[in-house]
């Protein structure tokens, strides 16, 4: 089995062939020697500049909107090197997410330029992919539609687009109330219902052509999103079924976690649980709570610690972005849950001071694609069989992975203004 490309690639200890590789190879990252990873994190925060950190979020958010066309549509994937091309693709998942971040960065900033560009994106959500699912009555579906998406694959409806697809349409209801039908909200919510099983489990795929729900792919992130979904539904509406569901979902990540050494970095699960935590009973919070520790010390120990690599204060070894900027947001989701707990939340404090430190490196500041965040921080050269292909992939940009730095940028924010206050 491969290995997977890295720019601060060095085993404790290393085999004869990797020194052999290292030495060859260079391992420079834009000129740049990598060492090895240490292993103890800074002792005080990244030295992050305020003014910086609401550029880089005013940038992030320019750009998604800059990447919205007059109907709502967003150009989905773009390398920052013109020869280069990208495929045809559109996802509705992101699609969604772009809309979850730049409802968050209006309420931060009251910009109302921003709410013309949310109105357009969710009419083309609603209009091009949103639909009835026959076996399912009143159940209403975000569909994948090769026609729109641009993928070769069967109709399909994936759990996690209508839990972000609710996500967005409550988050445009907020903003703009009455926007938003309330049967189509409830059309996606018991869609996301009938994709449950008894256990709290989900089946993620819906595909009529193959019989309906199917269970032959299991998503890590569609149960979170799905129970975020419906705890904003919730919030919205105050129908039990929604919040039932989502308690249930919740409940089940955590039992089926219970006894695992390594947890997945769940970050959609982090925040439906912030999320829901005011409409929970003490024994929820007890269970919810171990489980929420166990997923933010797995992210903890991901960490990368190296002052000599780009890498460092990231969360991937490979110097990708989005790793990073996802498990920012699911530990800035949980950090109110351990305020009383002085060490683990200075821990916290630190190493997302550092993560967010790293994204807002790898965010472009000038030129035609300025906000921008691409794949990767640098390219890596190195004698690794996956370097080329990963090289040319570094310098492209997805909606997703400026989405994520988005909503890191605008936790951060909040964070940094909460301690300020307590701190005075």
């Amino acid at each position: 089995m491969r290995t997977a490309p890295s720019i601060v690639e060095s085993p404790v200890f290393p085999t004869f062939r990797t020194l052999l590789r290292l030495a060859f190879a260079g391992m420079v990252v834009f000129g740049s020697p990598v060492r090895g990873q240490a292993m103890s994190p800074p002792a005080a925060p990244a030295p992050i500049d305020p003014a910086a950190l609401q550029a880089a979020t005013d940038l992030a958010a320019n750009f998604l909107m800059s990447q919205a066309r007059d109907d709502g549509r967003f150009v989905y994937w773009i390398h920052l090197d013109p020869a280069i091309s990208v495929p045809p693709r559109y996802n509705w998942l992101r699609h969604a997410g772009a809309l979850y971040a730049l409802s968050d960065y209006y309420h931060l900033t009251n910009r109302r330029d921003v709410v013309p560009v949310i109105e357009r994106a969710v009419d083309y959500m609603r209009n091009w992919s949103m639909a009835p699912v026959v076996a399912i009555p009143g159940a209403l579906a975000v569909w994948s539609d090769g026609e729109v998406t641009g993928a070769t694959s069967p109709l399909t409806a994936k759990l996690g687009a209508a839990g972000l697809g609710l996500t967005a349409l409550t988050a445009l209801n907020r903003i703009k109330p009455g926007s938003v039908p309330a049967d189509e909200l409830n059309g996606l919510a018991r869609f996301a219902i009938a994709m449950q099983k008894p256990d709290g489990a989900f089946y993620s795929k819906f595909i009529p052509s193959q019989g309906g729900r199917r269970d032959d792919w299991t998503s890590l992130y569609y149960p979170g999103e799905a129970a975020l979904g419906l705890t904003e539904l919730y919030d919205m509406d105050r129908k039990a079924d929604w919040l039932t569901s989502a308690r249930k979902t919740l409940h089940y990540l955590s039992e089926s976690r219970r006894d695992q050494i390594e947890v997945p970095a769940d970050h959609w699960a982090l925040i439906a649980t912030r999320r829901i935590w005011p409409y929970l009973d003490e024994a929820d919070r007890t269970v919810f709570k171990r489980h929420t520790r166990q997923i933010v010390e797995s992210i903890l120990s991901e960490q990368i610690w190296d002052e000599k690599s780009l890498a460092h204060g990231g969360f991937a070894r490979d110097g990708r972005t989005t790793p990073s900027a996802t498990r920012l947001e699911g530990l800035m989701a949980a950090e109110f849950l351990f305020r009383d707990e002085p060490e683990f939340h200075r821990k916290l404090e630190i190493s997302v001071s550092w993560g967010v430190f790293f994204v807002m490196k790898a965010q472009l500041k000038t030129g035609k694609y300025r906000g921008a965040v691409p794949r990767a921080i640098a390219r890596i050269n190195s004698l690794h069989p996956d370097a080329r292909a990963f090289n040319i992939r570094a310098r492209e940009v997805r909606i997703d992975y400026v989405q994520h730095a988005l909503s890191a940028f605008i936790e951060y924010r909040t964070i940094l203004a909460r301690l300020r206050q307590a701190r005075r």
